[in-house]
């Protein structure tokens, strides 16, 4: 049996809107599979693929985090989306896309699969971006308020791993969750720096 979110993935782009009833169904399971719950259909409980234990560059995943210096932070994203371009021994540097407007969020994605390496012909497997290929491109403004490093002892959940045939999905629900400032502020003082 399928999953909801594989049923998604296969769906067009312009099927989906922000805060649909299928968007929110995806949100929902997707919560329900990071915490542990039993609740998760058997669909999706039996794509293991889906959680893993560590991080490869190139790839999008999300997770709960409670970052360090948290008092310090303006705000901070409780549940990033981010996909990985660094590691380091401690963790690694990341582009959350939850710091863009949703419709930012793909035209920026759409960017980035220039530097997608192929796995399965036809199909990607990563991207292939580092932070110096962001800093030297004009076209690639948008990384500016989503650069973040995560430390791996402040992730408070298992990992999620979002298949690239699913990013255009992921990147339209509203799975942001930030704490300090509502989504609107976060996005707002992320278009003033990408328009610096």
């Amino acid at each position: 049996m399928e999953s909801k979110l594989t049923q998604l993935a296969n769906a067009r782009p312009a099927d989906m809107q922000i805060g649909s009833k299928k968007s929110l169904e995806w949100l929902s399971q997707k919560i329900a599979e990071l915490r542990g719950t039993s609740n998760i259909p058997a669909g999706m409980s039996r794509e293991r693929f889906r959680q893993v234990d560590s991080f490869r560059l190139g790839k999008l995943y999300c997770f709960y985090y409670d970052p360090k210096g948290k008092e310090s932070l303006p705000y901070y994203d409780r549940f990033p989306m981010v996909l990985a371009i660094e590691k380091y021994n401690d963790g690694f540097l990341g582009l959350n896309l939850h710091y863009l407007p949703f419709n930012y969020r793909l035209a920026f994605l759409g960017k980035l699969l220039k530097f997608a390496v192929q796995g399965e012909p036809g199909e990607i497997d990563r991207l292939r971006v580092t932070y110096d290929i962001l800093v030297a491109s004009r076209r690639l403004k948008e990384f500016r308020p989503c650069i973040k490093r995560y430390l791996a002892g402040h992730i408070q959940s298992k990992i999620l791993a979002i298949q690239p045939n699913e990013w255009d999905i992921a990147a339209f629900l509203p799975l942001q969750q930030f704490r300090g400032a509502n989504s609107e502020k976060v996005w707002q003082e992320s278009l003033e720096e990408i328009r610096k």
